[in-house]
């Protein structure tokens, strides 16, 4: 049996198809086209917008508002300390005033806890004592004695102020609230009355 080979030509066209075959162009990938920007989320609506507005407006309105002088409040005096003393001051502050003699033995038991209130009292409300009918010397000698260093106290020398306020005689207190009214209590209070008499003039 004879063997026979395919002309060389033949082999050399038959190769070069295949190269031509595998080395081919390949057709380009397709990509999606460009998507749209993401849409951004909205800015706050209107609504929500003049709800800020107003509510501006209404602390605009707060801080603007004149402040109540009482009269009763239009007084100067001076501190157990020596220091100068305006009523006015007091225009617009919630505050309590304690009317107290340093020879009475009911403001003497009742120091202890009227001490120990004007330490615990909310922020925003303030304490004063308001001493009358005694010498600098036995009011000076009070405050050092309970503990009341802490609390400014106005002198009242002559008692006018104690009949300014309609307060006849010791102790008493007196409730001054942002708004100008003055609220006046005869007798004593505890330790949690005159906290709960702080938080009412906070809440009115």
């Amino acid at each position: 049996m004879s063997v026979r080979f395919a002309p060389t030509w033949a082999v050399a066209a038959s190769a070069a198809a295949l190269v031509l075959a595998g080395c081919g162009p390949t057709a380009p990938a397709t990509s999606d086209p460009p998507s749209e920007p993401a849409m951004q989320e909205s800015s706050p609506t209107v609504e929500a917008t003049q709800d800020a507005m107003e509510s501006a407006d209404a602390m605009a309105e707060q801080t603007q508002a004149p402040v109540v002088v009482n009269e009763k409040l239009q007084f100067t005096a001076t501190t157990v300390s020596g220091a100068a003393f305006d009523g006015t001051s007091l225009a617009g502050t919630d505050a309590i005033l304690w009317f107290w003699a340093s020879w009475c033995p009911t403001c003497q038991a009742e120091a202890p806890g009227v001490a120990e209130a004007a330490a615990q009292l909310p922020e925003g409300v303030t304490m004063y004592g308001v001493p009358g009918n005694s010498d600098q010397a036995g009011m000076e000698q009070f405050v050092n004695e309970y503990g009341l260093g802490d609390v400014e106290h106005i002198v009242d020398g002559d008692g006018s102020l104690w009949s300014t306020f309609g307060v006849p005689y010791q102790p008493a207190f007196a409730l001054i609230d942002d708004t100008g009214e003055i609220t006046v209590i005869q007798g004593s209070l505890s330790t949690d009355g005159i906290l709960d008499a702080a938080n009412s003039l906070l809440e009115g």
